[in-house]
Protein backbone atom coordinates (compact mmCIF):
# COMPACT_ATOMS: atom_id res chain seq x y z
CA UNK A 1 0.00 0.00 0.00
CA UNK A 2 0.88 3.79 -0.79
CA UNK A 3 1.19 4.04 3.22
CA UNK A 4 3.82 1.06 3.63
CA UNK A 5 5.97 2.66 0.20
CA UNK A 6 6.16 5.65 1.97
CA UNK A 7 7.40 4.19 5.63
CA UNK A 8 10.19 2.26 3.42
CA UNK A 9 11.36 5.72 1.44
CA UNK A 10 11.90 7.04 4.87
CA UNK A 11 13.87 4.43 6.24
CA UNK A 12 15.76 4.01 3.43
CA UNK A 13 17.09 7.85 3.93
CA UNK A 14 17.64 7.02 7.15
CA UNK A 15 14.64 9.84 8.11
CA UNK A 16 13.51 9.53 11.67
CA UNK A 17 9.72 10.50 12.25
CA UNK A 18 11.17 12.78 14.85
CA UNK A 19 13.15 14.66 12.52
CA UNK A 20 10.07 14.85 9.99
CA UNK A 21 7.94 16.17 13.19
CA UNK A 22 10.51 19.02 13.93
CA UNK A 23 10.26 20.20 10.23
CA UNK A 24 6.41 19.57 9.22
CA UNK A 25 5.04 20.58 12.69
CA UNK A 26 2.88 17.76 12.38
CA UNK A 27 2.89 15.91 15.98
CA UNK A 28 4.74 12.42 16.31
CA UNK A 29 1.60 10.24 17.01
CA UNK A 30 -0.27 11.23 13.63
CA UNK A 31 2.95 10.36 11.74
CA UNK A 32 3.15 7.17 12.65
CA UNK A 33 -1.00 6.94 12.40
CA UNK A 34 -0.06 7.40 8.67
CA UNK A 35 2.43 4.87 8.54
CA UNK A 36 0.43 2.19 10.24
CA UNK A 37 -2.82 3.25 7.44
CA UNK A 38 -4.63 4.57 9.96
CA UNK A 39 -6.74 8.11 8.77
CA UNK A 40 -9.27 8.08 11.26
CA UNK A 41 -7.80 10.25 14.10
CA UNK A 42 -7.81 13.19 11.45
CA UNK A 43 -10.82 15.15 9.19
CA UNK A 44 -10.01 14.27 5.60
CA UNK A 45 -9.02 17.91 4.60
CA UNK A 46 -6.45 17.76 7.74
CA UNK A 47 -5.27 14.38 6.47
CA UNK A 48 -4.39 15.13 3.02
CA UNK A 49 -2.54 19.01 4.16
CA UNK A 50 -0.40 16.35 6.35
CA UNK A 51 0.46 13.93 3.79
CA UNK A 52 1.43 16.49 1.43
CA UNK A 53 4.34 17.95 3.88
CA UNK A 54 5.58 14.61 4.88
CA UNK A 55 5.78 13.67 1.03
CA UNK A 56 7.23 16.74 0.40
CA UNK A 57 9.56 15.73 3.20
CA UNK A 58 10.51 12.52 1.68
CA UNK A 59 11.34 14.27 -1.94
CA UNK A 60 8.40 11.94 -3.01
CA UNK A 61 5.27 13.75 -5.46
CA UNK A 62 2.96 14.93 -3.45
CA UNK A 63 0.06 14.55 -5.63
CA UNK A 64 0.83 11.22 -6.27
CA UNK A 65 0.55 10.36 -2.77
CA UNK A 66 -3.01 12.19 -2.11
CA UNK A 67 -4.32 10.70 -5.36
CA UNK A 68 -2.98 6.82 -3.56
CA UNK A 69 -4.86 8.20 -0.57
CA UNK A 70 -8.33 9.21 -2.09
CA UNK A 71 -8.04 5.70 -3.70
CA UNK A 72 -7.45 3.81 -0.81
CA UNK A 73 -10.21 5.88 0.97
CA UNK A 74 -12.95 5.79 -1.72
CA UNK A 75 -14.17 9.06 -0.50
CA UNK A 76 -14.54 12.59 -1.72
CA UNK A 77 -12.76 15.44 -0.58
CA UNK A 78 -14.97 16.45 2.63
CA UNK A 79 -15.15 20.72 2.35
CA UNK A 80 -13.41 22.62 4.89
CA UNK A 81 -14.95 22.23 8.72
CA UNK A 82 -14.20 25.34 11.29
CA UNK A 83 -12.34 23.41 13.67
CA UNK A 84 -11.21 25.16 17.43
CA UNK A 85 -8.02 26.43 17.87
CA UNK A 86 -7.59 23.89 20.54
CA UNK A 87 -8.20 21.32 18.27
CA UNK A 88 -6.02 22.83 15.15
CA UNK A 89 -2.85 22.72 17.63
CA UNK A 90 -3.87 19.32 18.71
CA UNK A 91 -2.50 18.37 15.07
CA UNK A 92 0.74 20.06 15.52
CA UNK A 93 3.65 19.03 17.10
CA UNK A 94 4.00 19.88 20.78
CA UNK A 95 7.36 21.79 19.46
CA UNK A 96 5.08 24.55 16.99
CA UNK A 97 2.89 24.68 19.99
CA UNK A 98 4.84 26.39 22.18
CA UNK A 99 5.86 28.67 19.08
CA UNK A 100 2.57 29.64 18.63
CA UNK A 101 1.83 30.44 22.52
CA UNK A 102 5.41 32.32 22.36
CA UNK A 103 4.44 34.58 19.27
CA UNK A 104 1.16 35.51 21.73
CA UNK A 105 3.60 36.27 24.64
CA UNK A 106 5.33 38.32 21.87
CA UNK A 107 2.92 40.17 20.48
CA UNK A 108 1.43 41.10 24.18
CA UNK A 109 4.83 42.35 25.12
CA UNK A 110 4.97 44.47 22.05
CA UNK A 111 1.95 45.77 22.70
CA UNK A 112 2.42 47.00 26.60
CA UNK A 113 6.14 47.96 24.96
CA UNK A 114 4.04 50.60 22.45
CA UNK A 115 2.07 51.91 25.27
CA UNK A 116 5.20 52.56 27.92
CA UNK A 117 6.92 54.62 24.74
CA UNK A 118 3.46 56.08 24.30
CA UNK A 119 3.35 57.21 27.63
CA UNK A 120 6.82 58.10 28.49
CA UNK A 121 6.68 60.49 25.05
CA UNK A 122 3.33 62.43 26.79
CA UNK A 123 5.14 62.83 29.92
CA UNK A 124 8.71 64.24 28.04
CA UNK A 125 5.91 66.63 25.65
CA UNK A 126 4.13 67.70 28.87
CA UNK A 127 7.55 68.59 30.75
CA UNK A 128 9.08 70.27 27.66
CA UNK A 129 6.00 72.49 27.46
CA UNK A 130 6.22 73.28 31.15
CA UNK A 131 9.65 74.47 30.07
CA UNK A 132 8.87 76.66 27.50
CA UNK A 133 6.33 78.16 29.09
CA UNK A 134 8.98 79.08 32.19
CA UNK A 135 10.98 80.59 29.62
CA UNK A 136 8.44 82.58 27.89
CA UNK A 137 7.65 84.19 30.97
CA UNK A 138 11.07 85.21 32.46
CA UNK A 139 12.90 88.70 31.06
CA UNK A 140 14.53 88.42 27.63
CA UNK A 141 18.48 89.09 28.34
CA UNK A 142 19.87 91.89 26.31
CA UNK A 143 21.87 90.54 23.61
CA UNK A 144 24.67 93.44 22.62
CA UNK A 145 26.42 92.91 19.51
CA UNK A 146 29.75 93.59 18.66
CA UNK A 147 30.28 96.54 17.00
CA UNK A 148 32.48 97.77 14.55
CA UNK A 149 35.42 100.18 16.17
CA UNK A 150 37.01 103.16 13.42
CA UNK A 151 40.94 102.32 13.05
CA UNK A 152 42.22 105.34 13.96
CA UNK A 153 39.76 104.90 17.31
CA UNK A 154 40.24 103.22 20.40
CA UNK A 155 38.00 100.97 22.68
CA UNK A 156 36.68 102.14 25.65
CA UNK A 157 33.39 101.67 27.75
CA UNK A 158 31.60 104.96 29.46
CA UNK A 159 30.97 105.07 32.86
CA UNK A 160 27.50 105.22 34.46
CA UNK A 161 28.42 108.72 35.85
CA UNK A 162 29.57 109.39 31.78
CA UNK A 163 26.39 108.63 30.72
CA UNK A 164 24.24 110.86 33.12
CA UNK A 165 26.93 113.66 32.84
CA UNK A 166 26.46 117.03 30.69
CA UNK A 167 29.61 118.25 29.51
CA UNK A 168 29.82 122.04 29.98
CA UNK A 169 32.23 124.93 28.89
CA UNK A 170 33.06 127.99 30.97
CA UNK A 171 31.51 129.99 28.10
CA UNK A 172 27.67 131.26 28.55
CA UNK A 173 24.90 128.24 28.21
CA UNK A 174 23.01 130.91 25.24
CA UNK A 175 26.55 130.96 23.42
CA UNK A 176 27.19 127.16 23.04
CA UNK A 177 26.12 124.69 20.70
CA UNK A 178 23.98 121.33 22.17
CA UNK A 179 24.32 118.23 20.72
CA UNK A 180 22.13 115.42 21.99
CA UNK A 181 22.62 111.70 20.84
CA UNK A 182 19.69 109.12 22.03
CA UNK A 183 19.87 105.69 21.04
CA UNK A 184 17.49 102.82 20.00
CA UNK A 185 19.86 100.15 20.60
CA UNK A 186 23.65 98.89 21.74
CA UNK A 187 26.24 101.06 19.69
CA UNK A 188 30.00 103.00 19.87
CA UNK A 189 30.13 106.49 19.35
CA UNK A 190 33.04 109.16 19.49
CA UNK A 191 32.21 112.54 20.05
CA UNK A 192 34.89 115.41 19.31
CA UNK A 193 33.87 119.13 20.36
CA UNK A 194 35.90 122.22 19.01
CA UNK A 195 38.88 119.63 18.23
CA UNK A 196 39.68 119.59 22.16
CA UNK A 197 37.49 117.67 23.68
CA UNK A 198 36.95 113.91 23.03
CA UNK A 199 34.72 111.27 24.66
CA UNK A 200 34.15 107.60 23.16
CA UNK A 201 32.46 104.75 24.80
CA UNK A 202 29.25 101.74 23.69
CA UNK A 203 26.32 103.06 24.75
CA UNK A 204 23.42 101.32 25.59
CA UNK A 205 20.03 101.26 24.50
CA UNK A 206 17.64 104.49 25.38
CA UNK A 207 20.59 106.10 26.69
CA UNK A 208 20.39 109.95 26.17
CA UNK A 209 23.74 111.67 26.42
CA UNK A 210 24.63 115.75 25.60
CA UNK A 211 27.21 117.75 24.77
CA UNK A 212 28.24 121.42 24.24
CA UNK A 213 30.42 123.38 21.70
CA UNK A 214 31.36 126.83 20.40
CA UNK A 215 31.39 125.84 17.07
CA UNK A 216 31.27 122.54 15.65
CA UNK A 217 31.61 118.18 16.78
CA UNK A 218 33.06 115.77 14.96
CA UNK A 219 30.71 112.81 15.61
CA UNK A 220 31.73 109.27 14.49
CA UNK A 221 28.76 106.83 15.01
CA UNK A 222 29.24 102.87 14.77
CA UNK A 223 25.86 102.75 13.74
CA UNK A 224 24.06 105.18 12.76
CA UNK A 225 20.75 103.81 12.52
CA UNK A 226 20.59 103.09 16.09
CA UNK A 227 20.64 106.85 16.86
CA UNK A 228 19.08 110.20 16.42
CA UNK A 229 20.58 113.30 16.94
CA UNK A 230 19.61 116.77 18.15
CA UNK A 231 21.29 119.63 17.63
CA UNK A 232 20.05 122.70 19.67
CA UNK A 233 16.97 120.76 20.72
CA UNK A 234 15.94 120.21 16.77
CA UNK A 235 16.41 116.75 15.28
CA UNK A 236 18.89 116.14 12.99
CA UNK A 237 18.48 114.07 9.94
CA UNK A 238 21.38 111.60 9.36
CA UNK A 239 23.40 110.27 6.37
CA UNK A 240 24.73 106.65 6.67
CA UNK A 241 24.46 103.25 6.31
CA UNK A 242 23.36 100.55 8.68
CA UNK A 243 26.04 99.29 10.40
CA UNK A 244 28.42 100.84 8.57
CA UNK A 245 30.50 103.45 10.83
CA UNK A 246 30.26 106.93 9.99
CA UNK A 247 31.61 110.60 10.46
CA UNK A 248 29.47 113.09 10.65
CA UNK A 249 31.12 117.51 10.84
CA UNK A 250 28.16 119.03 12.54
CA UNK A 251 27.95 122.82 13.00
CA UNK A 252 25.18 125.59 13.45
CA UNK A 253 24.18 124.64 9.77
CA UNK A 254 23.62 121.29 10.82
CA UNK A 255 25.42 118.38 9.34
CA UNK A 256 27.99 119.86 6.60
CA UNK A 257 29.57 116.93 5.67
CA UNK A 258 29.49 112.84 6.44
CA UNK A 259 31.93 110.36 5.43
CA UNK A 260 32.00 106.34 5.65
CA UNK A 261 34.88 105.24 8.12
CA UNK A 262 36.79 102.53 7.30
CA UNK A 263 36.80 99.43 8.81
Amino acid sequence: MFYEELKKRRESLGITLDQISNKTKVNKTILEAFEAGDFSKLPLTYVRLFLRAYAQELNTDPEQIIKSFEEYTGKLEEPLKPETPEKVNSFLSPKNNSVVNGKKRRSIAAVTAVLVIVIFLISVLKQVLIEEEKKNQAPLPVSIEELPVPVEDRDTTATEQELVATENTPETQNELLSLIMTTQDTCWARVITDESDTTEANYLPNIRREWKARDKFDVRVGRPSKVVLYLNNKELRTVGNRGIPTRFIITKDGIVRSTLLRR
